[in-house]
This record gives C-alpha cells, sequence and structure tokens, in this order.
C-alpha cells in the first residue's frame, strides 16, 4: 500500500463515487510470488487485516479477494476478466504500469484493452511513482523495512511502517524490571524491521500515544532464543489494553538488541531508550 497504489486508489474512488458508482479493490492472497516462489519466510509488508484497514481508510467501499491457488494460477486473462465482470460489472478498471495476470502472465495493459472493447470498460494505468529520483515499489520497501531503516519510509508510504495486532500476554518481564509492555501479537509472515529498539507510535482506541519498543529475543533473560516479541513500553499510559487491537507504527531504530550482563544495566539502558523515545515522537 505504497504511494503508487494509493494514487491509482485515490482516482479510483474520487471517479467512483462521483459517478455515484462502488469503488473496489481486487486483490490475492497468498501473494502470487509466495504462491510460486514457495515463500515460506517472513514477506508480506501488510496483513489482510492491515490492507482492509488502509483501504477503508481511503474510501474504499468494496474488496474482492481472490484466493491463489494452483486452479486459480491456471486460469486465462479472459477468463479471470470475465469471472470478475460477473460478479461485479464495472465500466473502469485501473491497474500499474506493470500489471500482469492471468496463466503465464498473458494479461497486461494491452490484453485488457483489447478485452475492455468486447466487454465494454476502459483501463486506466497508472505510472510509476519516483521519489528522489528511486522508484516507488513493494520490494525496495521491503529491502528496507529488512535493513531497519524505518525512519526512511514515510515518503514511499505517506505514513510510518506499521503493525496492526492484538495485545497479548507476555511472560511478565517488563512489569517486574518497572516498565510494563504490551505483547503485541503478529502473523508469522509479517515482515518486520530487524531485532532492536525502536521509537514507535502506538494507536489505542483513537488515542496515539509514543511507545518504546523491543522486537527481538530478550537476550539479557534467555540464553537460547525464545519466540520472537514485539514489546511496547507505552508512556504515559496505565489502562489494561489486554486482547485490544492496536496499531504500532515504527519511527526510528534506536539501537540493536543486546545481552547485558545484569538487569539494573538492562534497566539503566532501558530508562536511556525511554527518554530517547519521548524525545523522537515529541518532535516527529
Amino acid at each position: 500500500m505504497h504511494i503508487g497504489h494509493q494514487t491509482i486508489i485515490h482516482r479510483l474512488v474520487e471517479d467512483a463515487h462521483q459517478h455515484g458508482q462502488k469503488a473496489v479493490v481486487v486483490t490475492f492472497f497468498p501473494n502470487p510470488a509466495v504462491f510460486f516462489k514457495k515463500i515460506d519466510t517472513p514477506f508480506y509488508l501488510t496483513t489482510n487485516l492491515e490492507k482492509m484497514t488502509l483501504l477503508e481508510q481511503l474510501g474504499v467501499d468494496q474488496t474482492i479477494t481472490y484466493p491463489f491457488d494452483a486452479h486459480f494460477a491456471q486460469s486465462s486473462a479472459e477468463s479471470f476478466i470475465q469471472d470478475l465482470y460477473e460478479k461485479v460489472p464495472f465500466d473502469t478498471i485501473y491497474i500499474g504500469y506493470d500489471f500482469h495476470f492471468g496463466k503465464n502472465r498473458e494479461g497486461d495493459e494491452k490484453k485488457l484493452t483489447e478485452l475492455g472493447q468486447k466487454y465494454g470498460f476502459q483501463v486506466i494505468v497508472q505510472k510509476p511513482i519516483d521519489f528522489n529520483s528511486l522508484p516507488v515499489s513493494s520490494s525496495a520497501i521491503r529491502d528496507y523495512v529488512a535493513e531497519g531503516k524505518v525512519d526512511t519510509l514515510h515518503p514511499f508510504l505517506n505514513r510510518w511502517y506499521s503493525l496492526m495486532g492484538k495485545v497479548i500476554h507476555g511472560d511478565g518481564r517488563g512489569k517486574e524490571l518497572g516498565v510494563p509492555t504490551a505483547n503485541i501479537e503478529y502473523e508469522s509472515q509479517k515482515l518486520l524491521p530487524p531485532n532492536g529498539i525502536y521509537a514507535a507510535r502506538i494507536y489505542i482506541d483513537g488515542e496515539v500515544h509514543p511507545a518504546a519498543t523491543n522486537i527481538g529475543f530478550r537476550p539479557t533473560f534467555y540464553n537460547t532464543p525464545s519466540s520472537k516479541t514485539v514489546e511496547a513500553y507505552i508512556l504515559d499510559w496505565s489502562k489494561d489494553i489486554y486482547k485490544k487491537t492496536v496499531t504500532l507504527e515504527f519511527v526510528h531504530k534506536l539501537r540493536d538488541e543486546i545481552q547485558y550482563k545484569d538487569r539494573q544495566a538492562l534497566i539503566e539502558q532501558m530508562q536511556k531508550d525511554i527518554k530517547a523515545t519521548r524525545e523522537i515522537i515529541d518532535h516527529e
């Protein structure tokens, strides 16, 4: 959902609503790249829940998600368009400049235009979007996230890179240290920034607060890696948010996750991280 996608969607919504029609987005799950390349490592920049939330915020009226499986992968470009047209008759379709669809990627702008002449719809193609002469693409954003360069992503996304998830019970370590944290659930294929401490913002029931956030395995307490956790210490907050769904935005990486010699050394560093988080988020 980078600014290229958003540009298409803004035009879709504006045109549809101007003509009293519905703005409909078509997507696939799993991502065709995940299906064909059999990717089983974290890959998705937005989960389905995150994607639906963002689309709703952009004014989209309906989202159709096609299950991408072996049978669907064999569908021709025309059979896909015919099926879609029967589900939601449309008069205009919006695509990106490099969009391909159908068996063997036979569908492209030219093929879609031919089908438009047959079925009676027009095709609008979004040209590539650049930022500072750099092409905006999901693969480029994925590289930035994997490298922990979260502070560079806002211009590409028109928002901070984020994680939406439910607050679940952790092991209570933060509370023992005097800094109780919210343990945020995430999907296994969600691409997280690298292990480390981040200055972040957290949205809870419409409110936003600074949050010093740890991603990792907490090596000070565990010699062997436990499951990776995302834990946020929410500044100026004391309410119970267990089971609430929150959105965490990663603004800046403060440091790597390291093992401290004892609890006191960790506590002292955590206080520095909290102070740094407040300063960064207050001036962001």
